[in-house]
């Protein structure tokens, strides 16, 4: 335990003090049991780097005891008992198939209760937001934006294999010979699978937005195409889809490659070219089918689109 971080060091030791708990150098890590006249169980701890500490919990107290953690923001991802996750300061992610869960815990310290003869047991993986930044810096990969993306919305991790290997710890092995290194590859694969999950969510969410977004444009174009007769405005299309006016803006441009203006005077030009030379309506009606009420607004604006005016255009090309 002498390389890992202080404040992780930190983390659970004062309780273990409270808990009249005294640590036990071994081989990996610390081992602390529980007084008899206390109640039973163990507490295994070990840093695998100096930014990621192993945690392995199995307590029952006679009596209830306030505790307090109080440590440096840190990462966790574990298996846990129901009576464990109460003590969370805040609520954690939904167990995966094995039984996993994450959370983000907020620097500074908080206080928890253990019930009397009440099962505490946990099997878990502590990191520093420093693991993270190291992470990205040898990876080249964000890590920021991965811890940002558990810490917000925490993804279930659909790894059995890390919770097999997080449930065969037992504070029984801290004096092997190969346990530093069976820690240092589940710190290893567990880290993978976050990533993983992360890269797959993040693809998932990539393709859902691409999909809506699609789906946002060709519902704007088909209120364009229904309602060329009316006093259509960027805002009015906004508010009938239920978006903002910036998102439909952008989604429209980014989809389509033209702004909603853009596409609505052309396909109003497109229209009123079709009654022009297949019908005998009037020019002002044929204005007011396509948003023009008045008869010099749209000889003005299809002069200016098509290069002459209605009546010249409806001559040379009627059918």
């Amino acid at each position: 335990m002498a390389n890992i971080d202080k404040g992780l060091h930190h983390l659970f030791l004062s309780q273990i003090e409270t808990l009249g708990m005294e640590p036990v150098a071994r081989r990996s890590g610390i081992v602390s049991q529980l007084a008899p006249e206390r109640g039973r169980g163990s507490a295994w701890m070990a840093g695998i780097g100096p930014d990621c500490l192993m945690t392995v919990l199995d307590l029952e107290v006679e009596g209830a005891v306030d505790l307090t953690s109080c440590g440096p923001g840190y990462f966790c991802l574990g298996i846990m008992s129901p009576s464990c996750l109460e003590t969370m300061p805040r609520p954690v992610s939904a167990p995966g198939p094995a039984g996993l869960v994450m959370y983000c815990q907020d620097a500074g310290s908080y206080a928890y209760r253990l019930k009397p003869r009440t099962p505490y047991v946990s099997r878990s993986l502590c990191f520093t937001p420093r693991f993270w930044e190291q992470l990205a810096f040898d990876r080249r990969s964000d890590g920021d934006a991965l811890l940002e993306r558990f810490a917000t919305a925490p993804q279930v991790l659909n790894a059995p294999h890390v919770g097999a290997m997080l449930q065969r710890l037992d504070a029984r092995t801290a004096d092997a010979a190969a346990t530093e290194l069976h820690l240092t590859a589940l710190a290893a694969e567990a880290v993978a699978c976050l990533m993983d999950t992360a890269e797959a969510e993040g693809q998932a969410e990539a393709a859902r937005g691409s999909s809506e977004a699609a789906r946002l444009a060709r519902d704007a174009r088909a209120l364009l195409e229904r309602h060329l007769d009316a006093p259509l405005t960027l805002e009015s299309i906004a508010r009938e889809l239920c978006v903002s006016r910036s998102r439909l803006a952008a989604t429209y441009k980014a989809e389509r490659g033209r702004g909603v203006a853009e596409e609505l005077r052309d396909l109003r030009m497109e229209r009123a070219r079709e009654l022009l030379a297949g019908t005998d309506l009037p020019l002002s009606e044929v204005g007011r089918a396509v948003g023009y009420p008045r008869p010099t607004t749209f000889a003005t604006a299809f002069s200016r689109e098509v290069g002459c005016s209605p009546a010249a255009w409806r001559k040379q090309h009627r059918l």
